[in-house]
């Protein structure tokens, strides 16, 4: 099975960015803005596994409304997604209906939420990942075939140490030396990103978009990041002298 150049690029990208060690924020940016093999943006949480059996999370970037799958500490011996895939040490994925019969006493859904299906990742250290697309997962196969070679490169991320140089990284200009994370090029706009491309058309601000369509101001600012790039453009001004 092969990824096309963009998703080769991405796990490249990602390689190079866990090798540089850049802080969890930076990290979770680049997987939310990058991961989706579709190219969707998503939800990305990270959460630690501790000595007294909780799991416990770590840092997340993304849309705010979201399903109750990260809540502040999950017992490690429950019957939910994420501790099934931490025990057993391989990726599950699951589309929103499928948590519902699957774990019928664990119902995290929020119907206000966008998220379709999720990725349960776990590394090889105490550190897991879980990924909420906005997209189901129709091809199984091969989404188990990229997340675990996604989860094999985070499991080089070392998330203490990365934390500790936190504050280091933003007063000795470390920072600048990491490339900044970019969306894939090219690609059909989804159908909320077309909504947004209209409403830019129109005018309205990053905040008055989100007033709108019922989203966080910061979702609208990443879907435009996804939007110009798709479009091979470099911002609003561009977008309007080219009128797309």
């Amino acid at each position: 099975m092969f990824f096309d150049d963009a998703l080769s690029k991405t796990i490249l990208d990602l390689g190079e960015l866990v090798y540089q060690e850049p802080p969890p924020s930076v990290l979770c940016q680049f997987l939310a803005t990058r991961i989706c093999p579709s190219g969707e943006l998503v939800r990305v949480c990270v959460g630690r596994v501790d000595r007294d059996g909780f799991i416990r999370p770590t840092a997340s970037f993304g849309y705010p409304v979201d399903s109750k799958l990260m809540e502040t500490e999950i017992p490690l011996e429950s019957n939910r997604p994420l501790p099934e895939a931490i025990k057993q040490k391989k990726i599950i994925l699951l589309n929103k209906e499928e948590i519902l019969e699957k774990y019928p006493e664990y119902q995290p859904i929020d119907m206000r939420s966008p998220w379709a299906s999720s990725a349960l990742v776990p590394t090889m250290g105490i550190y897991a990942f879980a990924f909420l697309s906005q997209q189901k997962i129709i091809e199984k196969e091969f989404y188990e075939i990229y997340y675990k070679i996604v989860g094999q490169l985070l499991s080089f991320y070392n998330f203490d140490r990365a934390m500790t140089i936190n504050k280091l990284v933003e007063t000795d200009g470390w920072i600048s030396k990491i490339s900044e994370p970019q969306p894939k090029k090219g690609g059909a706009l989804t159908e909320r990103q077309k909504q947004i491309l209209d409403q830019i058309k129109e005018k309205k601000t990053n905040g008055q978009i989100a007033e709108h369509l019922g989203y966080s101001e910061s979702l609208i600012r990443q879907e435009t990041i996804i939007i110009y790039a798709k479009l091979g453009i470099k911002g609003r001004k561009e977008l309007i002298i080219k009128n797309f």
